[in-house]
């Protein structure tokens, strides 16, 4: 009988050890910091509708950034859009599958959103896929950004109402160009500025009057640098516009191909003309202070179907 007790009781001072080593690990995980917001959150949604596979990368999910959505057939797609907003982004042919970059607002609000997939069937119907997913939080700072009194002077000039809506249609410009890499336009300075809302002392809504897109967050990165910095031409393009406007100064506008388009603003001297081709990383112009500048600089922006979106996350999202 005395055996069978004791042997009974012989794993007791092993499982002693287990409890405490237990108890230590759980001193160990309330020590450890939190794991980082999001860090699990998936960033690619998958759906599988029939024969066609849908993926779309929303690592770029946020006001300011780009949606990626590609499919995957086995069989031949009619015309395809990705809608978002209501505004539609098609799909176009980017090494041999059917891509759309899909722009988020600078005004989009963040949380739950749908974004809507439209395809062409070979039977002449339309397919429309709902797939939800969120737009993170992406907070931008406000800047006070003060005008001379010439500068002030240039916002009242019966020709800005014209110039931001010539500007808003060539930004719109959507070509089926093949699109490569972004580049910075100009060689060793970093850009500053994309998404703070602005507020100019004694001036009315000055980023709206620029391309007569609403709100004051501002569309582009900032360059500071003398005046007289060759500019490059981002990616290979098509010269949409090259000349005066009343309060971007010297202005390129540069077709890319697949609804990219990119904006110079600010130049002192421009290379090229309307209707020109240039390669990715060509001189275009120079760097000076036109328009209302407050200090010399570029001004580079990006607009993805017409809606300005991030020129460093657009050079993430092309390679």
């Amino acid at each position: 009988m005395s055996a069978a007790v004791y042997h009974h009781r012989e794993p007791r001072p092993r499982l002693w050890a287990v409890l405490a080593l237990l108890a230590a690990l759980s001193m160990l995980l309330l020590d450890a910091p939190p794991p980082a917001a999001g860090a699990d959150e998936p960033t690619e949604i998958v759906r599988k509708i029939g024969r066609v596979t849908i993926r779309v990368d929303t690592s770029q999910a946020f006001p300011g950034g780009v949606l990626v959505v590609r499919l995957q057939s086995r069989s031949r797609l009619g015309t395809a859009f990705a809608l978002l907003d209501g505004r539609r982004a098609p799909f176009y042919l980017h090494r041999g599958v059917p891509r759309a970059l899909v722009p988020v607002p600078l005004l989009a609000t963040p949380g739950p959103a749908t974004l809507g997939i439209e395809i062409g069937t070979r039977f002449g119907r339309r397919q429309r896929i709902p797939l939800d997913l969120a737009i993170a939080e992406r907070s931008y700072p406000t800047r006070i950004v003060a005008l001379s009194d010439e500068q002030r002077a240039l916002l009242a000039l019966p020709t800005v109402t014209r110039d931001g809506r010539q500007f808003l249609a060539l930004v719109r410009t959507e070509s089926k160009s093949e699109l490569g890499s972004l580049y910075p336009p100009l060689t060793g300075s970093a850009g500053t500025g994309f998404g703070e809302i602005r507020n100019h002392p004694g001036a009315p809504a000055v980023e709206g009057l620029l391309d007569a897109i609403a709100g004051e967050h501002h569309r582009g990165l900032d360059y500071t640098i003398p005046p007289g910095a060759a500019v490059r031409s981002p990616a290979a393009a098509t010269v949409l516009f090259a000349g005066p406007l009343a309060l971007t100064g010297e202005t390129l506008i540069l077709d890319h191909g697949q609804g990219v388009v990119s904006a110079l603003l600010h130049l002192a001297r421009l290379d090229v003309r309307g209707g020109d081709q240039v390669p990715a990383r060509a001189v275009v112009g120079l760097s000076g202070q036109s328009g209302i500048a407050p200090e010399p600089m570029l001004q580079w922006r990006v607009y993805l179907h017409g809606v300005a979106v991030d020129p460093a996350v657009m050079q993430q999202v092309l390679g």
